[in-house]
């Protein structure tokens, strides 16, 4: 018989995806939370609401991050790409820098 998935994935897939980028393994979540790593695999997957809904509140305590939906709008991810593209110019710029640091030091 097929376990009952989550009906809405999306929000278990961001966590995920955060997770990884935070470099959080779920040994780690586990820990932090007082479960079984098995816990934090199946409330990861959408089978354990119960462990998932601790998961969002340990994030938004520890790490300030909020996964409600009314705070990851469509609006947030162009905002997002336009700091990233801010940052790559800035970061091109440093690293002009440095090469004429490293031509100067030459002569």
């Amino acid at each position: 018989m097929p376990k009952k998935a989550p009906a809405d994935l999306t929000v278990h897939t961001r966590v995920k995806e955060t997770l990884k980028s935070l470099n959080l393994d779920q040994t780690t979540l586990a820990q932090k939370l007082e479960v079984t790593q098995t816990m934090v695999s199946m409330a990861l997957r959408g089978t354990n609401q119960k462990t998932f809904l601790r998961l969002l509140t340990l994030l938004k305590n520890e790490y300030n991050l909020d996964f409600n939906e009314s705070s990851t709008g469509g609006d947030d991810i162009e905002m997002i790409k336009a700091e990233l593209q801010d940052l790559q110019g800035k970061m091109g710029e440093v690293l002009k820098g440095i090469e004429e640091l490293k031509e100067m030091m030459k002569k």
